[in-house]
């Protein structure tokens, strides 16, 4: 059967026969696969089976992310993800780091649960004593909602975590959470919820890597653009002029067909999106431990 894109500009492993699943184990060091999980190891051989010039970014680096887990995840473990999240927004990563330092070290040196959260922002003085971390007004409030969300509905969310599909996850955070936003909650199905089939066309690194993907790949570019049946207009909005800005409906239509891995697809285009492989890893840390 042909690839949706198998046609023109794109042929599937430029050219070649379909590889088989001995060609694509032998492809992909042990050493890598034994440090990662089974279900990357699994994303990478069907991604590499559908584009097998994408081993070479793939093999530059391990995927912190999913490495595997020694440690259990918690429920204190999702509001942990989400707070940092709330913390980040809007400011630069050393500013974010020192208002949760600081944040911390009031806990003894450890983030506070979000019982104890709750009992500090009720009480005046103490929520005072948040807020001199760094906190503004609108995060304090957005803290205060997350932390007020999960008090009072920790079982629902327990529920939602485990059997909830990623729209509804998204659709709910969104909902009861002030601060946390569709792009937010994707974030969070990948760092917190270790989902596999996460595609967030409107970030940033996202849509600067697919684009330097298609950057050699002109008739590709135009085969996406063929039969749209909605068009989907990218907000993202850039000054220079190095690079294209494709339509989220193109990138997802192309995006289809690594589904159910597309989380590993977008780390992919995060990595090409980089500027060298240092601060592809520096960022790829940053961003599992944020």
């Amino acid at each position: 059967m042909k690839r949706p894109f198998e046609s023109d500009g794109y042929v599937e492993n430029g050219g070649e026969k379909p590889i088989t699943d001995n060609i694509v184990e032998s492809i992909i060091p042990d050493e890598f696969l034994a440090k990662h999980s089974l279900e990357f190891c699994k994303a990478c051989k069907h991604i590499i089976r559908i584009d097998k010039s994408l081993v070479e970014i793939i093999l530059k680096g391990d995927f912190p992310l999913f490495l595997k887990q020694k440690d259990k995840v918690d429920f204190q473990f999702y509001y942990d993800k989400l707070a940092s999240a709330i913390i980040s927004q809007q400011i630069s990563g050393t500013a974010a780091k020192s208002i949760k330092k600081r944040l911390m070290d009031l806990f003894g040196n450890r983030f506070p649960t979000f019982r104890e959260m709750r009992h500090e922002l009720v009480d005046p003085l103490k929520r005072q004593r948040i807020h001199t971390c760094g906190f503004s007004t609108r995060k304090m409030e957005y803290m205060e909602s997350l932390t007020n969300y999960f008090y009072e509905k920790e079982e629902s969310i327990k529920d939602l975590f485990a059997s909830g599909t990623d729209d509804e996850i998204v659709e709910q955070l969104t909902k009861n959470i002030k601060g946390i936003g569709p792009w937010s909650s994707k974030m969070f199905l990948l760092t917190g919820l270790s989902r596999m089939d996460v595609f967030a066309p409107d970030d940033l690194g996202i849509a600067r890597g697919f684009s330097k993907y298609l950057s050699d790949k002109p008739l590709l570019a135009e085969e996406l653009k063929r039969d749209r049946l909605t068009v989907k207009r990218s907000k993202i909005k850039h000054k220079k002029l190095n690079w294209v800005i494709y339509d989220d409906d193109l990138m997802e239509k192309f995006a289809a067909q690594f589904s159910p891995y597309r989380s590993v697809l977008m780390f992919i285009f995060w990595r090409m999106a980089a500027t060298n492989v240092e601060a592809m890893a520096n960022s790829e840390k940053e961003f599992v431990n944020t």
